[in-house]
């Protein structure tokens, strides 16, 4: 299979697709990083909610009354990063994380008194969306103009805990993530990026590829064809195509050959028709001598020309010589059509060839020596051959009778014969000027005579060869002229046995 290959141009589908998954990626990682600051503050809120909550539920489950109350109350605030207050029921502070000790309390005496970090602080409209969650808000320090997450719910001994913690340290949280964030996304976009081009130049590799294809098609080129593409729509697609490359590509060749077979049929009309107009025209040529001579001594005999006997028997020898003229050529003619049209049945039979080439030498031995013509037959008379008898002896007659016409020089006619496998080949050779290149493939057309000189006198119309040609074709064999060292040689092949018909039906 001719391998494809496939112009960046013709690639569009893949940067397409390509550019609009890598733009899905990049608006995507984009919104979660516009969307993860707000997102990861929030968890953080409800984390740090968590925490706080779990400290003021810690230091409500101590009991007031234990000794070391104070060293839990800074263990608790220790142990979570957190600090609380705790606030008496008529607004007092109790007790400080910061400082660890205790101030004026039901519980224990006060060392100290001091106001109470929640008082100093304020509300903020920062991140209100993150403090959305029960006891729990985000307020400001005005002195310091510091933020800080403040949990508060009032404990089982009556008292108000305010349990910090500040902002700060959870937008440092957000703001490391969001830089861990932003260098990974960098990292994903460029890792996604590339098994993105390779998973789309995997899934279009096969549509390029078929659309190179189907352009060769529209060009009647169906030599390229689609690979194996899987089992899925795509690979069936592959297969449609080529199911269809092929069935276009038969139906043109078939198209092509019906329209040369018309071409042929068009040409052979053509050239039956001018064949025809040609055979008219010689047909009329030949009878019009013979009848315009018949014609003018039957009218010297009818108006009395002469009244010698020997005259009149002279006129009436010519009338019935053109007669047998005009006879003969029927004759001839009517040979011809049967053979042409195929109107007899192709009966071929087992016959001794040798022993017919010697009858028809006998038959036509006064001719030869009338013309003073030596034959040399060297067709054994034993030879055997299978073809129909009286055609073959058509063949033998007209190529013997056309060597006697043309013979001259030392005046010698040579049949001969040469093994050619399924076939024999007969030759009939005569001594005498070459025929002329031009004149020896129309050799065979009706009504040609290459030698203008004879014709008439001898009762030869050039249909002798014709007839030979049609014989030969019903026959299935082959038949030639050459010239040759000293003369001219005909050629006609005929088969040994029934077998070569067999293969050649």
């Amino acid at each position: 299979m001719k391998k494809l290959t496939v112009k960046t141009g013709l690639s569009r589908i893949r940067a397409k697709l390509f550019a609009t998954l890598f733009a899905t990626l990049v608006l995507f990682i984009v919104l979660i990083t516009v969307f993860s600051a707000p997102v990861l503050f929030r968890t953080f809120s409800y984390q740090t909610y968590k925490r706080l909550s779990s400290v003021a539920e810690e230091v409500n489950f101590r009991s007031p009354t234990s000794v070391t109350y104070y060293f839990d109350l800074s263990e608790i605030a220790s142990v979570n990063n957190a600090s609380f207050e705790l606030i008496n029921a008529d607004g007092t502070l109790s007790y400080s994380s910061d400082d660890g000790s205790a101030h004026s309390s039901s519980h224990f005496s006060s060392s100290s008194s001091s106001g109470s970090f929640y008082s100093d602080l304020q509300p903020t409209a920062s991140y209100h969306y993150a403090a959305d969650f029960e006891n729990f808000d985000i307020l400001r320090k005005v002195a310091s103009n510091t933020e800080y997450f403040v949990y508060s719910r009032e404990l089982d001994t009556g008292e108000t805990i305010h349990v910090y913690s500040e902002v700060a340290d959870v937008e440092e949280i957000v703001d490391v993530s969001g830089k861990v964030y932003s260098t990974v996304s960098v990292l994903m976009i460029i890792i996604l990026a590339v098994i993105f081009f390779l998973l789309v130049t995997r899934f279009t590799k096969p549509l390029v590829e078929m659309n190179a294809i189907t352009k060769d098609m529209a060009k009647l080129n169906f030599g390229r064809k689609c690979g194996n593409y899987g089992k899925d729509e795509i690979g069936e697609l592959g297969e449609s195509i080529n199911t269809l490359s092929n069935t276009l590509d038969s139906a043109l060749m078939d198209l092509k050959e019906k329209n040369d077979q018309l071409e042929k049929d068009i040409e052979l009309r053509l050239a039956l028709d001018n064949a025809r107009k040609s055979f008219i025209n010689n047909v009329s040529h030949e009878l019009k001598t013979p009848i315009a001579i018949i014609s003018g001594y039957a009218e010297g005999l009818c108006e009395g020309i002469s009244d010698d006997p020997k005259i009149i028997r002279e006129y009436c020898q010519i009338i019935n010589d053109e007669s047998q003229k005009m006879n003969a050529l029927v004759v001839e003619l009517l040979e011809l059509s049967k053979l042409e049209s195929k109107s007899q049945p192709f009966t071929p039979d087992y016959f001794i060839l040798g022993e017919k080439v010697i009858n028809l030498l006998n038959h036509l031995s006064l001719l030869f020596e009338q013309n003073g013509i030596t034959v040399i037959n060297n067709v054994p008379e034993s030879l055997e051959c299978y073809a129909q008898q009286d055609k073959i002896e058509i063949v033998l007659k007209n190529y013997i009778t056309n060597a006697v016409s043309h013979c001259n020089g030392k005046k010698e006619i040579v049949i001969d014969y040469k093994d050619k496998g399924q076939l024999y080949e007969i030759s009939v050779f005569n001594t005498g000027d070459h025929i002329a290149d031009h004149d020896l493939p129309e050799l065979w057309d009706s009504f040609y005579r290459a030698d203008k000189a004879h014709g008439r006198k001898e009762n030869r119309f050039g249909l002798g060869l014709s007839i030979v040609r049609s014989i030969m074709e019903n026959h299935r064999c082959g038949c030639g002229v050459k010239n040759v060292d000293g003369g001219v040689i005909f050629t006609f092949e005929i088969s040994k046995d029934s077998g070569y018909y067999e293969k050649n039906k």
